[in-house]
């Protein structure tokens, strides 16, 4: 892992570890959070499931309600 200045960092470990099984498969998804972040993870998720959700239905021109999206 290197800095965007070419400078090597050490590793480490992530915050969390999501694993989860699908058609026979596992799934292994390591989180690492930005500790000097003033946006909460949820906050992230939240703009994340609205962008991807947005390009889903892009082709019928209707964003979907956000209330839609927290239940």
């Amino acid at each position: 892992m290197t800095e965007q200045n070419g400078t090597p960092t050490a590793p480490r470990n992530p915050d969390s570890i999501i694993t989860t099984q699908r058609n026979g498969q596992t799934i292994v998804a390591e989180l690492f959070f930005n500790h000097s972040s003033t946006e909460t993870f949820r906050d992230k998720l939240l703009k994340t499931i609205l962008a991807d959700s947005s390009c889903l239905s892009a082709s019928d021109g209707q964003e979907p309600e956000k209330s839609e999206i927290l239940r």
